[in-house]
């Protein structure tokens, strides 16, 4: 077989590769401008509500209105939990389907941090208890793409074994969520009555 064989046969052989390589990065290439103006916007969600001042609705309610003040706290506590829940659901939703699983992953990490971010300043919230299922997601990616695992079995046991070990964390996360919020709006009670003084600038009313 002489060198113009070799060539041809070389060429022959990795013209499929190529194509395909090719077709792929067309392929993502396309939701490449999806991916990156969602990036532009959660980053910028991120440096607004990082400089931006937190600032909590605050309830006026008469304290003899108990059942008022009872719906108005347990509305409250209700938003805050959906919308850590909307954080972390949302994404999946927003991100294109055909994106690179790094790509698309690391996107959904970038994504969830901004809308939690964004729920930490609007109820004030302890920013690592509502960090708490990001990083555990994190950590979740990181054991399954670990390569030495011997076959499937034993990646989705150690899935498993890592979630078991991960859900007291979380569920300390959500109580010290719901103990903030308790506390937060105990603190609210204490607020004079809109007839008795000049609501502050920069804070939404609620009656």
């Amino acid at each position: 077989m002489n060198s113009s064989n070799v060539a041809s046969f070389v060429l022959y052989s990795l013209t499929p590769a190529s194509s395909s390589l090719v077709s792929l990065s067309c392929r993502y290439g396309a939701e490449m401008i999806a991916v990156l103006i969602q990036g532009i916007v959660y980053l910028g969600i991120i440096a607004v509500t990082r400089l931006a001042r937190p600032n909590l609705s605050k309830f006026c309610y008469r304290h003899e209105d108990s059942k008022s003040t009872f719906l108005l706290r347990t509305g409250h506590k209700l938003t805050a939990i959906w919308s850590i829940l909307a954080a972390y659901t949302v994404p999946f939703f927003v991100i294109p389907c055909t994106v690179h699983p790094l790509v698309g992953w690391s996107l959904y990490l970038l994504s969830a941090f901004a809308l939690s971010c964004i729920t930490v300043n609007a109820f004030l919230l302890p920013m690592l208890p509502v960090l708490v299922p990001w990083v555990g997601i994190l950590v979740a990616l990181l054991v399954m793409a670990y390569p030495w695992y011997n076959d499937g079995v034993i990646r989705a046991m150690s899935v498993f074994a890592y979630a078991f070990c991960a859900s007291p964390a979380l569920w300390m996360a959500m109580v010290k969520i719901k103990s903030s919020l308790h506390v937060s709006l105990e603190r609210e009670g204490f607020l004079p009555k809109l007839s008795e003084t000049t609501a502050p600038a920069g804070s939404n009313k609620l009656y």
